[in-house]
């Protein structure tokens, strides 16, 4: 059975993006792409909401085609670029693919008997890339198996906090940290 992977970055005071979907506080370096590229070679699908998937959209696939890209970001490119996606939307009227972009389908809503078959296939994990509304519809329905927060050494005082929305409690164990020379700490959990 494949598992659902949730990886959020977030601030040490709690949010996932800043003011105006800032992310420019991410602490991101040599060590967390190599990090990105074991992370995405343990993933065959990625599930995305409107806002992160219109921004992997308007990067990755260009970064595929950039002379200036580090070798580690071809490769990042080249594995998201490839791999399977669902954009979870409601206003999205479609997707499109591309010579560097491929394996799109876009979804209205959120079929939780739909992800339990996805599951159920078997292969490579399902990862959720950084949409925290998303996520909350797939926590509520009881389908995320792991969840990798990864703190950032900074206060960013506003933006959207992780998880809003969530208005139940959700027990969690920790199973495994990571420590980044950045500053960075990855923690592992796992539903109790």
């Amino acid at each position: 059975m494949r598992k659902i992977t949730l990886f959020m970055m977030v601030s040490l005071d709690g949010f996932f993006e800043g003011q105006n979907h800032d992310l420019s506080w991410h602490h991101v370096d040599n060590e967390f792409n190599k990090f990105a590229i074991v992370q995405l070679k343990e993933a065959g699908l990625i599930f995305f909401g409107r806002r992160t998937y219109e921004l992997f959209e308007s990067f990755w696939p260009k970064a595929e085609s950039d002379p200036r890209a580090s070798k580690d970001n071809l490769e990042i490119a080249h594995l998201i670029n490839n791999m399977e996606k669902i954009v979870f939307s409601r206003k999205m009227k479609s997707v499109k693919e591309g010579k560097n972009w491929k394996n799109v389908t876009l979804r209205h809503e959120v079929d939780p008997d739909e992800i339990k078959r996805l599951k159920q296939q078997g292969g490579k994990g399902i990862w959720i890339g950084g949409s925290s509304d998303l996520s909350v519809s797939l926590i509520k329905e009881g389908l995320i198996d792991e969840f990798r927060i990864m703190i950032n050494p900074v206060v960013i005082g506003n933006g959207k906090r992780l998880f809003v929305g969530l208005n139940e409690k959700l027990e969690l164990k920790l199973v495994k940290t990571r420590n980044f020379k950045s500053g960075n700490v990855l923690l592992y959990f796992e539903r109790t």
